[in-house]
């Protein structure tokens, strides 16, 4: 804990119940079948993991009370949002047979493979641009709860 800090257990319950409505959310999700979608390209479920994992372990070091440089990693995880997106619309054009698209009774196929492939691309965006939303989310009420004293800053080398 930083020592201009103000001790208020209230605003650590409030920041522990915000983090959990987040986690609830992801269960409720995963409880509709809404991840089961998501999570069954292979692909997907990867970058859900590393994702998902630096929003753990940002939230564990902020709510520790370590400074973190939430800036920096929400700008990662809608990176690596963005990456697989660009992968994703990849693997959908290198995949269409150009000569698929002249015959009618293949074109259907081709473009359901297309979508298929597009969908991991969307999919990854959404995942990315969430967990950046949750962690600029949770920076913003940790300084309204803490005020600036946890800011992101990071310390220079200097000091």
């Amino acid at each position: 804990m930083d020592a201009q800090q103000p001790e208020a257990p209230w605003a650590r319950l409030f920041e522990l119940a915000i983090l959990l409505t987040f986690g609830a959310l992801i269960f409720t999700l995963y409880s509709l079948g809404y991840l089961d979608r998501i999570l069954g390209n292979t692909l997907t479920l990867w970058f859900f993991g590393i994702i998902l994992s630096i929003v753990l372990l940002v939230e564990a070091f902020a709510f520790s009370g370590r400074k973190t440089d939430a800036h920096f990693w929400s700008w990662l995880t809608t990176g690596l949002g963005m990456l697989g997106t660009v992968l994703g619309f990849s693997i959908a054009l290198a995949g269409i047979d150009v000569r698929d698209l002249q015959d009618a009774a293949t074109l259907s196929a081709e473009i359901g493979q297309f979508l298929k492939s597009v969908s991991f691309a969307i999919d990854t965006t959404m995942i990315g641009l969430s967990a950046a939303m949750i962690m600029e989310a949770m920076n913003k009420i940790r300084d309204m709860l803490y005020g600036p004293a946890r800011s992101e800053e990071p310390v220079s080398e200097e000091e």
